[in-house]
């Protein structure tokens, strides 16, 4: 194969990559992060009060519900932790932004495509520390950037 049809190969397979879906509003999103895809994903939606997210950790069967407070026009905002089916709430707080598929700032009447997340990790492992006192690999998400992987329909 000439150089030429490698690199058009090439190119070809990064469009097509895997994993990357278009950018949607936020209540149809699935979120992955970019590391370590295959052990987290966020699915976002709304209720009666507001948005919330919906974080799977996988390695454990783990399901963590979070109450979303996002400025409409700034795309800032924080998760905080709502309590489970038994009333436990794990107490867990962290700030994020809305991205556009390109990485830039966006707000919620824009398309998401990534939501960054400033301290999502360290929360994370505060709250296994408290609980626990062990923190085993692939058991807290990781702070950054996640993707946006599905976009249901409403």
């Amino acid at each position: 194969m000439s150089m030429g049809r490698y690199s058009a190969l090439f190119m070809v397979a990064l469009v097509m990559q895997p994993g990357m879906a278009a950018a949607c509003k936020l209540e149809n999103a699935t979120f992955r992060p970019k590391y370590s895809a295959e052990h987290f994903e966020i699915r976002s939606s709304r209720d009666g009060r507001g948005y919330v997210f919906d974080l799977m950790v996988w390695k454990t069967n783990e399901q963590f519900r979070f109450r979303v407070d996002v400025d409409a026009s700034t795309g800032a905002g924080t998760i905080r932790s709502a309590p489970d089916s038994a009333g436990q709430n794990p107490g867990i707080r962290t700030s994020f932004r809305l991205l556009d598929g390109k990485s830039l700032e966006t707000t919620l009447d824009g398309e998401i495509g990534r939501v960054s997340f400033l301290d999502m990790g360290r929360a994370f492992v505060d709250f296994r520390m408290r609980s626990s006192r062990s923190v085993e690999p692939y058991t807290s998400p990781p702070s950054g950037l996640w993707n946006v992987t599905n976009c249901r329909s409403s």
